[in-house]
């Protein structure tokens, strides 16, 4: 475990104080533009939120069913 600096112990207890906020540009969009270039925006953001997830989700199919 890293030791923290003075300096970095400072920034922690200015961030703890005021609070994190976060700039309106970068959250995450929940209204998309109806406009190409808005779309392409949506689509490169989503594609790198979706890299965040690490995990396995397991697929589960069994049994006899033809549409298996």
């Amino acid at each position: 475990m890293t030791r923290l600096t003075d300096v970095d112990r400072e920034a922690f207890a200015r961030l703890t104080e005021s609070g994190w906020i976060e700039a309106p540009a970068l959250r995450s969009p929940t209204i998309v533009a109806p406009t190409t270039a808005a779309r392409e925006l949506y689509c490169h953001w989503a594609t790198q939120a979706s890299r965040f997830y690490q995990g396995k989700k397991p697929v589960r199919f069994g049994g006899e069913h033809w549409k298996l």
